[in-house]
């Protein structure tokens, strides 16, 4: 396995199995390689990145952002709104009230989610998505100039969005959520072969505002902080797929979530706020 850190502002690794020591090494290079190229187009951390350039000129002739960028809105409009690829105007309002010790008022967060809707192009940050768009190009670009043969089989992770390919199987742990320290036995784990699987949470962080903690994941469409589930997995057939389903999982909540998923052929493990969980099939395996 290698790793590469900080790409994309997180961490990447690539493993590659094969019989052949040399081909392994030269694969896990080569989708290493992958996912660096992307990253001048998409990193939302350098300002010099083709995603800032999009955000101050308004527009842009980089075909693969314009693509992920569509991809964005549709998913925008599939989800009514609930998956929001320009969050920050209401993230904004939340820092403001954290810090002055009082919830957003009314008024403020009904402006900030009008200004979160219209999806102006100065917000975009497309996280939630281009990550498991960059391991899914990874994984293509070497299939594409001839990295893979028979019986090699590959896996990269970016961020945690894990997508598989090849020959082969991989066993992916999902963090237990009320515990998650590195120490700890994961909550249950699935085997993921050809399909990607996205963890996402907000367990981790929060605003803390006259004593109260308001999740820092917020419904794009009411502005209010979600706290239904403390973290949702999903299984899909690419990591984009997947890394959209998982964000958008924990705004729609368990039901509406699971119908979305089911929608795409997926499957998912949802722990909610009462530290139940919830699992599309026995795929996910518990202790």
């Amino acid at each position: 396995m290698r790793s590469r850190e900080p790409l994309l502002g997180t961490r990447v690794d690539v493993a590659v199995t094969s019989l052949d020591a040399a081909t392994a090494e030269r694969t896990e290079r080569a989708m290493l390689a992958a996912v660096e190229r992307w990253e001048p187009v998409f990193s939302v951390f350098d300002a010099a990145s083709d995603l800032w350039a999009l955000r101050r000129s308004g527009s842009t002739d980089v075909a693969e952002l314009q693509a992920v960028v569509g991809l964005a809105r549709e998913w925008a409009a599939r989800t009514g709104g609930a998956f929001c690829p320009t969050m920050a105007p209401l993230m904004a309002a939340w820092d403001r009230a954290e810090a002055r010790g009082r919830r957003p008022e009314e008024a403020e967060l009904a402006d900030a989610v009008a200004d979160a809707q219209r999806m102006a192009v100065e917000h975009l940050d497309l996280n939630a998505l281009a990550k498991g768009w960059i391991a899914d190009r990874a994984l293509t670009s070497v299939r594409e100039v001839g990295g893979w043969g028979d019986g090699v089989g590959a896996w990269l992770s970016v961020g945690g969005d894990l997508v598989h390919g090849g020959a082969g199987a991989v066993r992916v742990g999902v963090e237990d959520p009320m515990r998650p320290y590195d120490n700890v036995p994961p909550l249950a784990t699935i085997e993921v072969a050809n399909e990607a699987v996205a963890t996402s949470g907000g367990g981790r962080r929060w605003w803390t505002i006259d004593g109260v903690r308001h999740s820092k994941v917020v419904d794009p469409r009411t502005g209010e902080p979600t706290h239904t589930m403390l973290s949702a997995t999903v299984v899909a057939s690419s990591a984009a797929v997947a890394d959209v389903l998982a964000t958008t999982a924990l705004i729609l909540g368990p039901d509406d979530a699971a119908d979305l998923v089911a929608a795409e052929g997926g499957e998912f493990l949802f722990v909610l706020a009462d530290g139940c969980v919830v699992a599309s099939s026995d795929r996910f395996r518990r202790g």
